[in-house]
């Protein structure tokens, strides 16, 4: 007599138990690294906008300024020249470069860059009243790993990781 062969109702349910198993512990990890790799990408992007805003200004001979939308860096910023360093884009003037807001990640500043950095065809920030800018941003994601781009008195711009407890206490 021949056997066919297969599964048998009880091995099927039994691996889909396993299955199961496995996913409801691989999902809390998943979702930490999805965290982390939106917090990574968001200072990736910022760091990369003011490196362009930079090199912008000392490629071009123009001052240029980056600049937060609605005074939240979350929400999004924009590069474009700005020669009387006000940090508002002329409407007559598309600007440089564009980015949209961030999803779950917020960025905390000190007081002198939360509208807009400016930096001088010198390649070095300033601020409204012309004296250096030096900054910290910290990005602050939900999962444990969060950023800062810091950038020196002469525009040297830099990013470093640590963990959420440590850069953004609630």
């Amino acid at each position: 007599m021949a056997r066919e062969s297969g599964f048998t109702l009880v091995e099927l349910l039994f691996t889909l138990a396993l299955v199961a198993v496995a996913l409801s512990i691989a999902a809390p990890s998943f979702s930490e690294l999805l965290h982390n790799q939106r917090t990574t990408i968001a200072a990736q992007e910022l760091r990369n906008a003011l490196d362009f805003a930079r090199e912008s200004a000392a490629h071009s001979g123009q001052p240029i300024s980056i600049a937060a939308t609605n005074s939240d860096w979350a929400m999004g910023w924009e590069v474009f020249v700005d020669p009387t360093n006000r940090g508002v884009r002329d409407p007559q003037q598309p600007p440089l470069v564009a980015h949209g807001g961030l999803n779950d990640v917020s960025i905390r500043t000190d007081s002198t860059s939360r509208r807009y950095i400016h930096f001088t065809p010198r390649g070095n920030a300033i601020q409204p009243n012309g004296a250096f800018h030096a900054a910290t941003l910290t990005l602050c994601g939900e999962g444990r790993t969060s950023y800062r781009v810091v950038f020196n008195k002469i525009g040297r711009i830099r990013s470093e990781s640590g963990s959420t407890a440590d850069f953004c206490p609630r």
